[in-house]
């Protein structure tokens, strides 16, 4: 035994003596404590395990669903008719092909056109079509599948009548007709990414199915070429109608442009009017040219107006004025050397002056000549401008006076040639329809023909069950979803903390069902064999216990549950035994007076108990019994009482469990279910804790509220609760249990516990 520290409700510190197990047990607990609680998950995660916990509980629901609809898949497939398939292969151009570079009466259709086929599919599935091979190929009318009598649609059909009332108040059902069934054995496939379309038709004569689409087929060419004759004959006969109404128009207009031509003596105004044109061309071109030569010359005057002297355009560039100044350099040249040998007075130098005054006379009578030269030159072109735009606008004039006169000519003759080309665009249509009408091409061929199919098309049994099977899978998987959100069952763990408020002290594996134990074999399994999963399981509720009770209280714990039979008794004896383990001494109270259990389980006699000892004058030593189990005693429950509840509320029952507080280290109190009864309700006010018991796919998770509610309103304290019958082999419910208490010692050796038992005994 070892000490460990601990606080109380207010605070002060204590120790409690528990095994080397337990401490261990309650450091690794104060550790995790310590750490701090997790971070809650997430609400709107998707929990995958906990669908697949779904479908394994719900197994047998899925596996029956699935095997009815494979069943039924099998019975339909050889109850079912055979039909049997006929396919042709055709190929559907755009395009008719081309013997005459003629226009067809019949529209073509580009490449773009996205309807084509779609029409084209639409005509196929015509009743018209269905008549002319009906008729041709003297067909009875097909049978409609949803006609045909079967046991199953006789069943309904009396059903429907009894609902109804009678059988004359049910409305006829439409009967379709033979097009339409005709129509609903027939189909079309394009094949992607082609030209090619496959037909088919469903018949349960294998030689009429391929008769048929190849009858459908060859139909649906002879339409095609029949509607292209019936355009062709219909727009000849309108082109007649239509060439003779143009006839008389174009006739008529003729007549009154040769009229207004005689009235105004029109020979041809479009020669005169081209000429006129192009005179006007020409002077245009003239005039333009005049003035850009009548600019360049008013540049060159403004250019001498602006410079008095010889600095402009006309003298720079003229060779004569040039050479006169250079002469005229070269002289002063020659005065400057002789001037520094000579005095100016010096017959040479007189010379040479009278020399250079003449040059520059002769340079003024250049440049004054070059100015008068472009004054007139300027006067000459502009005199040349205004007589070419005096004549263009003449012959404006003259266009413009011809165009007046002769727009009524020309609307009389445009009349004429529209009239003229109309009528001729008719003549040429109507003698290419009647090439084209005598062409017989065909936009549409037969590829390959229906043979005749040697083995059924439906039912297929391969396809049948894969429907089947997918169907069934969904549908098993459906209801097994159903059925589980129908389900208030308690399942796991968390939904067992949600449900008390409480945290969980322990889970306890479903021993029963994952071996060969008797229930009744249960309760005693923690004593007979220490290595059990049942074991191991109430070892670390015990120490949660011993954690969630503080050292101020009187050790005494009451076990409850919402209903009967979710294994309570088990959990107060295992838990009994679990302390008695430690070498605690240990009292169990059974105080379910009204269906008592402990007495059974230890085969012990019941003549006092509980229940005598509050009725009358026994003493407590003398309904205290010693068990098997070392340090664990009984208080079974006697005599069963009219009136539990006032036994339970009296003060003997203060006395006795005050008694017993001194004399035994654990008092753990068996009492009834909380649900219809007010027993637990009391036992719980007496209690320091009380241990709430839910068992796996038993307890309904409203029955646990409702109880504890009514735990809450008697100021009960619920120190936890225990999840009982986990891991159950068929359920699934609490599947990730199932390794907690098998992981320390493996598969129970059963054999070995019974021995056990029987060496006990």
């Amino acid at each position: 035994m070892k000490s460990f520290p601990g606080k109380d409700n207010s605070g002060e510190q204590y120790y409690a003596l528990v095994s080397a197990e337990d401490f261990h047990n309650l450091q690794r607990m104060q550790e995790l404590h310590a750490a701090g609680p997790r971070a809650p998950e997430k609400e709107d995660a998707i929990d995958l395990r906990e669908y697949w916990r779904v479908l394994v509980r719900r197994r047998w629901i899925v596996f029956t669903f699935l095997g009815i609809a494979l069943v039924g898949a099998v019975l339909g497939t050889y109850l079912s008719t055979p039909l049997y398939r006929g396919t042709l292969l055709m190929k559907i151009d755009r395009e008719s092909e081309k013997v005459l570079e003629y226009q067809n009466v019949m529209p073509e259709e580009g490449a773009q056109t996205k309807d084509f086929y779609e029409t084209q599919y639409e005509l196929l599935r015509s009743r018209t079509l269905a008549r002319r091979v009906i008729d041709q190929l003297g067909l009875k009318p097909p049978v409609d599948p949803a006609s045909e009598r079967s046991v199953l649609k006789d069943t309904l059909s009396s059903l429907k009548a009894w609902v109804a009332g009678s059988e004359q108040t049910a409305a006829p059902e439409k009967v379709p007709d033979a097009e339409d069934l005709f129509l609903d054995n027939l189909s079309i496939e394009p094949v992607r990414n082609s030209r090619l379309v496959r037909l088919h038709y469903v018949s349960p004569d294998p030689e009429e199915a391929a008769k048929v689409v190849n009858v459908v087929a060859e139909n649906f060419v002879n339409m095609n070429l029949e509607r292209r004759f019936e355009a062709s004959a219909y727009a000849k006969t309108f082109l007649e109608e239509r060439i003779k109404q143009v006839r008389v128009s174009l006739e008529a207009s003729e007549r009154r442009l040769v009229d207004y031509a005689r009235e105004r003596d029109i020979v041809n105004l479009d020669d005169k009017l081209d000429i006129l044109m192009g005179r006007l061309k020409g002077m245009n071109a003239e005039l333009g040219s005049a003035e850009a030569a009548r600019i360049e010359a008013e540049s060159v005057h403004l250019n001498m107006s602006e410079n008095e002297g010889a600095a402009f355009v006309g003298v720079l560039e003229s060779p004569v004025i040039q050479q006169l100044k250079a002469n005229k350099q070269a002289l002063e040249n020659e005065y400057q050397q002789n001037l520094k040998i000579y005095k100016p007075g010096y017959p040479k130098m007189q010379q040479l002056r009278q020399q250079i005054g003449e040059v520059t006379q002769e340079i003024a009578q250049e440049v004054e000549a070059v100015r008068k030269a472009a004054e007139h030159k300027y006067e000459a072109r502009i005199s040349q401008e205004d007589k070419l735009r005096e004549r263009t606008e003449q012959l404006k004039k003259q266009i413009l006076d011809l165009q007046d006169r002769s727009s009524d000519y020309q609307t009389l003759k445009r009349e004429v040639e529209t009239n003229r080309e109309l009528y001729d665009g008719l003549l040429q249509r109507m003698k290419e329809i009647d090439v084209v009408a005598g062409i017989g091409t065909n936009n549409i061929s037969i590829i390959d023909s229906a043979r005749v199919p040697d083995r059924p098309y439906k039912p297929s049994l391969l396809l049948n069950l894969a429907v089947a099977l997918a169907l069934g899978l969904f549908g098993g998987v459906l209801l097994a979803f159903l059925l589980e959100s129908l389900d208030d069952t308690l399942k796991t763990a968390e939904e067992m903390e949600k449900s008390i408020g409480a945290p969980l002290l322990g889970i306890v594996p479903d021993v029963v069902r994952r071996s060969r134990l008797r229930a009744r074999d249960v309760p005693l399994l923690a004593h007979v064999d220490p290595r059990s999963e049942l074991a191991e399981a109430y070892r670390s509720i015990r120490t949660a216990l011993i954690f969630a009770m503080s050292e101020g209280a009187s050790k005494l714990v009451h076990v409850t549950s919402a209903g009967a039979g979710e294994g309570k008794t088990t959990a107060a004896l295992s838990a009994g035994i679990a302390f008695a383990q430690t070498g605690s001494k240990v009292l169990l109270i059974d105080a379910d007076m009204r269906n008592p259990s402990l007495n059974k389980v230890f085969d012990a006699a019941n003549p006092l108990g509980l229940s005598d000892l509050l009725m009358t004058d026994s003493k407590a030593h003398e309904v205290t019994q010693p068990t098997p189990i070392e340090n664990l005693f009984v208080i079974t429950s006697g005599k069963l009482p009219p009136n539990p509840v006032e036994l339970l509320a009296s003060a003997k029952m203060l006395d006795l469990l005050a008694m017993a507080s001194e004399r035994f280290d654990y008092i753990i109190i068996d009492g009834p279910p909380v649900l219809g009864l007010a027993d637990a309700l009391v036992l719980a006010n007496l209690a320091k804790a009380t241990v709430f018991v839910g068992a796996v796919g038993v307890t309904r998770v409203s029955a646990i509220k409702g109880a504890i509610k009514r735990l809450r309103s008697v100021q009960a304290n619920v120190v936890g609760g225990l999840l009982n019958k986990a891991g159950q082999i068929g359920s699934g419910y609490g599947y990730d249990y199932y390794h907690t208490y098998h992981y320390s010692y493996g598969a129970d050796n059963y054999a070995q516990i019974a021995l056990g038992k029987q060496s006990t005994a």
